[in-house]
């Protein structure tokens, strides 16, 4: 028989999440030694993990099952923000965690205030679930209005990031307070908040649907080992906890996250040079003249293409071996997000920029 047959009937209509290509492949299309590549499009900690996290991972017994209760991981992240450990569920990445809500409330129907990071309206397919775009508004903030009738309309979860990727600018707290009222689950994706913004964890005590997603990808340099965690009501975490896959979190990601907040003030250090290096990069490029920086409080800015064409700057800077992020989308259209990385990572990209200018 025809195995296809078998599979899901709306499989040709599941969209795919499009993500960046490993370095090596890259160098391979475009013609140039890896070490040569600028990579300024996945919003990495160019600086890598610390070497105290590096040292705990080689100390990790990696023939020996990870802990499935993930016991003192989560008590280490409880600490880090200031919870019990009974409300922090971890995952491989915050992605997990977003599938993980979505099959334990099996909604008809999501929220997902768009542009935004696309793996909400993916896995939400995926899960059956109607994802309802609610557009922002044209400087990029949310409407609450339409938002809540998403949810009148029958969305039982609101997928919401502070800040937002792509666009930088975090949640008005005044705006999300209004949205914890709703009947659904809130859910505020704060990968980036350690660049910036004020984080909404001290909020769940006063609503109970609302979760809070983290991530050790961005400002610890561990997006390879794919950890991230969940902050939630108690009553909730339970039942996260319940249906995760038992050993979900490997060895090797647990020992580096709880290295990582052991040395935090070290990796802080970092975190500050990146923000710095954003903050310049995003002056350096806007003196250009053609290329207008939206306010950032994430590791990348948003850029607006003016007079020339998005797409075409994206190209003649991977021809270049220096790679950004454009998205094909009417809401996006002739904007650009670049990382921000090292100071010789910008140096590069605007030697790059003002060759594509010469030419």
């Amino acid at each position: 028989m025809d195995p296809l047959s078998l599979i899901r009937h709306d499989f040709a209509d599941l969209e795919k999440y499009v993500p960046v290509k490993p370095l090596e492949v890259l160098a391979a299309e475009i013609g140039i030694l890896v070490e040569r590549l600028v990579k300024l499009d996945a919003n990495e900690n160019l600086y890598g993990a610390c070497q105290e996290v590096r040292e705990a991972i080689a100390r990790a017994d990696l023939h020996i099952y990870p802990d499935p209760s993930q016991t003192r991981l989560r008590a280490a992240i409880a600490g880090y923000v200031h919870v019990n450990d009974n409300q922090v569920v971890a995952g491989t990445g915050a992605d997990e965690l977003i599938d993980i809500l979505l099959r334990l409330v099996m909604p008809t129907k999501v929220a997902i205030a768009t542009p935004t990071f696309g793996m909400y309206r993916f896995l939400a397919k995926i899960g059956r679930a109607a994802p309802i775009e609610v557009p922002r508004r044209p400087n990029f903030d949310l409407d609450v209005v339409a938002i809540q009738r998403a949810v009148h309309a029958g969305a039982s979860i609101v997928f919401l990031t502070s800040p937002n990727n792509p666009t930088g600018n975090a949640l008005n707290r005044n705006e999300l307070e209004a949205l914890c009222t709703l009947p659904a689950l809130i859910v505020v994706d704060e990968a980036y908040i350690e660049f910036g913004g004020e984080t909404a964890i001290p909020m769940i005590a006063k609503h109970p649907n609302l979760v809070v997603l983290r991530t050790f990808s961005k400002w610890a340099g561990l997006a390879g080992l794919r950890v991230g965690y969940a902050v939630a009501d108690a009553s909730l975490a339970q039942p996260m906890m319940a249906i995760k896959q038992p050993y979900n979190v490997n060895v090797a990601a647990d020992v580096a996250a709880r290295a990582a907040i052991e040395h935090r003030a070290t990796i802080f250090e970092t975190v500050r040079c990146i923000v710095a290096e954003r903050d310049r990069m995003s002056v350096l490029v806007a003196s250009l003249g053609w290329l207008k920086p939206l306010p950032s409080q994430a590791n990348f800015v948003l850029f607006a293409v003016e007079g020339r064409s998005a797409s075409d700057v994206v190209a003649g800077l991977r021809r270049q071996g220096v790679l950004i992020r454009y998205y094909d989308r009417p809401d996006l259209a002739n904007y650009i997000r670049i990382s921000a990385g090292r100071p010789e990572d910008t140096d590069r990209l605007l030697e790059a920029l003002r060759a594509m200018e010469a030419a």
